[in-house]
């Protein structure tokens, strides 16, 4: 009976993992004469400051004395610290724990008996002033992960009543391969709320809204050019296309310039005689190549820069059986096809 009345307080104490963890100190049964002298120095230090009010002071001074000796008064001060202070969570958990540790030093040491009784009665105070949340989680694994307020919970610690601060708690349980069960309870003074959770069913991931349980699926991979392999050749050829005209259009159009120049010179404002006929007729030529060139760069860079951005664009659907072919014609050049 004594043993399973210590597990308990034991696993209440240690639910929680908020309160900053102590380095052990040694058992009071095996500490040195210095080790006792130097904790004992760190408490008095400590209850000075407590009687004071100054709880930073004292609770530093507290813990210190609790890393050279785990003595139980010591961890009772610290209990009794941070209800001081406020921090009435961890101090549940404190007083929990040196009951525990009293209990179990006892037969040692009569005195540690006054100090269990103490932090009982003082941890029995503070229970209408926090709240409780009593989880009951099924199909766990050996990763399930639990989460209340923020602080993580160990293992043994589940089945116990969670010290929690009164108002809104947030729970969360992980497990590898589901998705994060995430809920918010509000939480009132002095009652103990309980919630079961389904381990391996999992939810939504959403705090605000649990939701229905949900596979995790692996999104598909989709391509942004499925079915449109096709466009970027042909935009690429319709650029090349372009480019060449323009050449043609500005080496043309250039020879035009300069023979039209020449025949200036040569004729004035009068008709040129018949003996510069040849020269007339290679000017009409390259200007008519000019001409064509242009038509041809302007197309063909239409048409690239159509395609391009058709290609660019993300595939909606399987597009249909796509054909294309270049069509030319008296003064026109294009591409028809069905999409």
């Amino acid at each position: 009976m004594m043993r399973t009345f210590l597990s308990s307080l034991v696993l209440c104490s240690v639910a929680l993992a908020s309160a900053p963890a102590l380095a052990a100190g040694v058992d009071p049964a095996n500490a040195t004469p210095v080790q006792r002298e130097q904790a004992q120095t760190h408490f008095l230090k400590g209850k000075a400051s407590f009687d004071k009010n100054d709880m930073p002071g004292a609770l530093e001074e507290f813990r210190a004395s609790l890393e050279i000796v785990a003595s139980p008064n010591a961890r009772l001060y610290v209990a009794r610290t941070l209800r001081e202070m406020g921090r009435l969570v961890e101090a549940y958990a404190e007083f929990g724990r040196t009951a525990a540790e009293a209990k179990e030093h006892e037969r040692e040491d009569g005195r540690y008996g006054k100090a269990a009784e103490a932090a009982l009665a003082e941890r029995s105070a503070i229970a209408p002033q926090i709240g409780f949340v009593q989880l009951n989680i099924k199909n766990s694994t050996d990763a399930t992960n639990v989460t209340v307020a923020g602080s993580p919970l160990v293992r043994a610690g589940w089945a116990d009543p969670v010290p929690v601060k009164p108002g809104e708690v947030e729970v969360e349980v992980v497990t590898p391969g589901v998705l994060p069960i995430r809920k918010s309870l509000k939480i009132s003074a002095g009652q103990k709320t309980p919630l079961e959770i389904d381990a391996g069913v999992g939810g939504t991931g959403d705090a605000s809204n649990p939701g229905t349980p949900q596979p995790i699926k692996e999104a598909p991979h989709t391509d942004s050019h499925a079915g449109k392999g096709w466009m970027l050749p042909v935009a690429i050829v319709g650029g090349g296309v372009g480019v060449v005209g323009l050449v043609m259009f500005a080496a043309a159009g250039a020879a035009s310039q300069s023979t039209y120049d020449d025949l200036k010179k040569k004729c004035g404002t009068s008709p040129c005689p018949s003996s510069l006929s040849g020269e007339v007729s290679s000017g009409k030529t390259q200007q008519a190549v000019a001409n064509t060139g242009l038509v041809i760069g302007l197309l063909g860079l239409a048409v690239g820069a159509t395609f391009f951005t058709l290609w660019l664009l993300p595939s909606k659907q399987a597009p249909s059986q796509p054909s294309a072919a270049l069509v030319i014609g008296p003064g026109s050049l294009g591409v028809a096809g069905t999409f």
